[in-house]
């Protein structure tokens, strides 16, 4: 596959997101699902609690829609990689999370009358439907297309870290364990990585023109004609 050959090329996932995911798999084969999220959650402070209660947002379904409209400035092929990726997410997200593991227990539920967690103020906190974790989804769903069409590379660490920051405030805020995000950081991967491969090769789409240009030349052009 073209684009996820790419991303196995890309520095910011050999240094970044790899690193990330090997952290994860260590903690939840070393400590197991509930003492791993303990020891995880339990790395806190006031600062990262402010912090990471707003970087959560990075994972934000909204957030969709503020990058395809940013991106069709640039180029329509671009805004249409994240428009399909934002449909799948929603009807991936959906189907595993009300229905094919619906239920699933979330921290506060699983460590219930037990007084372990460290909870941010201000933070609504959700009892069931685990797994995976959507925000996780989204947010690497999102990023990891920027990685793909942007040139520069500081802006692809950015973009990865974000995604990370995203995922891992899942956890710091107890909404997820380290498995939903895991998960969740993999499956958007993959999203992003099959969007970008449908939309150039979807039939209709490859014969056309416009898909290449950006609402500056399009409005541009109809205004000189």
């Amino acid at each position: 596959m073209k684009y996820l050959n790419q991303l196995l090329k890309e520095k910011s996932i050999l240094f970044l997101f790899v690193p990330f995911l090997v952290g994860i798999l260590f903690l939840m084969l070393r400590y197991g699902k509930g003492p791993s999220h303990i020891l995880v959650n339990q790395w806190n402070s006031p600062t990262a609690d402010t912090f990471f209660k707003y970087v959560t947002d990075f994972g934000d379904g909204a957030l969709f829609a503020v990058v395809i409209i940013l991106l069709a400035f640039f180029k329509f092929r671009w805004a249409l990689y994240e428009l399909l990726a934002a449909l799948m997410t929603l009807v991936f997200v959906f189907i595993t999370k009300q229905v094919i593991f619906k239920g699933m227990p979330r921290p506060v539920k699983y460590f219930e009358n037990q007084e372990v967690l460290h909870l941010v103020e201000g933070v609504k906190m959700h009892e069931w439907n685990s797994f995976p974790s959507g925000h996780t989804i989204t947010a690497f769903a999102i990023f990891m297309i920027l990685v793909l069409v942007i040139k520069n590379n500081y802006l692809k660490f950015l973009f990865v870290m974000a995604a990370i920051l995203a995922a891992y405030s899942r956890v710091y805020l107890s909404q997820h364990f380290l498995g939903d995000i895991f998960s969740g950081a993999i499956i958007g991967t993959l999203i992003a990585v099959f969007s970008c491969t449908v939309i150039d090769n979807l039939g209709p789409l490859k014969k056309s023109t416009w898909i290449d240009k950006n609402l500056i030349l399009l409005f541009g052009h109809k205004h000189e004609q």
